[in-house]
């Protein structure tokens, strides 16, 4: 991702900056801010160009904050389909936040009108981190922006654990403030916002499960489709944990009576390889059971220790009586977030949050 962040980049601020400040030295800036570029990393690449970019802007942050947000109504898209084109205008946005902390009330406007560029989820969390209060206010007043940009910096930025992004303390103390927010967005017609407050309510639940849980029980009633969605996606995490409550909310079966055979492709398989997971339940209750199947694969680390993850099998409805045969194909091929390690690891088959089955077998180098 980091190539997001590259020379093709730097060309496009260079235009936007000319054309809302036409003194701004363009070909300098440049020089500077490719030096090293290709030895850093993602966000050490948006910290070192925030430097450069503050070198040849006006020392007065009145002036540079009009010019850096006169460069976001002119920044040049980029090209169709590329994923990584929001990333050029990323050191725009984090610039306020580095250097106008004590320009508060401007600052937060600025990141209301950069925001739709790339998004101002990280800039505007020092903010809350210095006066949440203050920032709340800011974005309590965008509550109903007509720009889904604007919407979603409310419920993104405010994720107490948001990935990349600073913790904020005070939310995962007290997450009332946040929980207001997120139900006034609930029934947002971008799905684009939706998606942030069950991800939101999803950081949340992992400090304040029965919070999370009363929450989604009130929003359940007479909810749409769409908001039905945000409580599923919200309690992802809790489902996965077995938690009783979520499962209850989302109707499924807490204490499921299956007899369950759990088997695997191999006993050793390689790094890179694929392990078929095979699953048959039947049913030994009276009535139809709503059943939520997951898998957990405790991985071996490096120091020997086994660390769990869980990983979504199927949701069913079993009727009384009836058998289901399930598969899974699960790769082992060594990914940038996850790395492998020769040892034995274990696959664990967990219904309704109950453990039901474990088999072991041998990842080799």
């Amino acid at each position: 991702m980091k190539d997001g962040l590259d020379e093709a980049a730097l060309n496009r601020l260079v235009e936007a900056m000319i054309v809302s400040w036409p003194a701004f030295d363009g070909p300098r800036f440049k020089r500077a801010a490719l030096t090293g570029l290709d030895d850093l990393e993602l966000k050490d690449r948006v910290r070192h160009i925030i430097a450069v970019l503050n070198r040849f802007l006006p020392g007065s942050f009145p002036k540079a904050l009009k010019i850096v947000v006169a460069a976001g109504s002119h920044f040049p898209p980029g090209r169709s389909g590329d994923a990584l084109a929001g990333f050029a205008a990323w050191p725009l946005i984090d610039w306020v936040p580095e250097y106008g902390l004590d320009h508060f009330d401007p600052s937060m406007k600025a990141l209301k009108k950069l925001t739709s560029l790339f998004s101002a989820e990280f800039a505007v969390r020092p903010f809350l981190l210095q006066d949440t209060d203050r920032a709340l206010g800011h974005l309590r007043g965008c509550l109903n922006d007509p720009d889904e940009h604007v919407r979603r910096l409310i419920s993104e930025g405010t994720r107490p654990r948001l990935p990349w992004g600073c913790q904020l303390p005070m939310f995962r103390d007290d997450p009332g403030p946040v929980i207001g927010l997120l139900t006034h967005l609930r029934d947002d017609p971008a799905e684009y916002v939706r998606r942030s407050v069950a991800n939101n309510l999803n950081d949340i639940a992992k400090d304040h499960p029965a919070e999370v849980v009363k929450v989604c029980r009130a929003w359940v009633k007479g909810a749409s489709d769409q908001r039905r969605w945000i409580v599923r996606h919200g309690l992802r995490t809790l489902v996965k944990q077995g938690d009783k409550g979520a499962l209850k909310v989302l109707g499924y079966t807490i204490d499921p009576k299956v007899e369950v055979q759990l088997e695997l492709s191999a006993k050793s398989l390689k790094i890179g390889g694929d392990l078929i997971i095979e699953v048959n339940l039947v049913s030994t209750a009276r009535r139809t059971q709503k059943l939520v199947i997951d898998y957990v694969v405790h991985h071996l680390r490096a120091g020997g220790k086994t660390t769990p993850k869980v990983f979504k099998l199927r949701s069913l409805d079993l009727e009384p009586g009836e058998s289901v045969h399930l598969q899974k194909k699960h790769s082992f091929a060594p990914r940038t977030v996850r790395r492998y390690y020769p040892g034995k690891h274990t696959v664990e088959l967990m219904v309704g949050g109950r453990s039901l089955g474990r088999r072991s077998f041998t990842l080799t180098g």
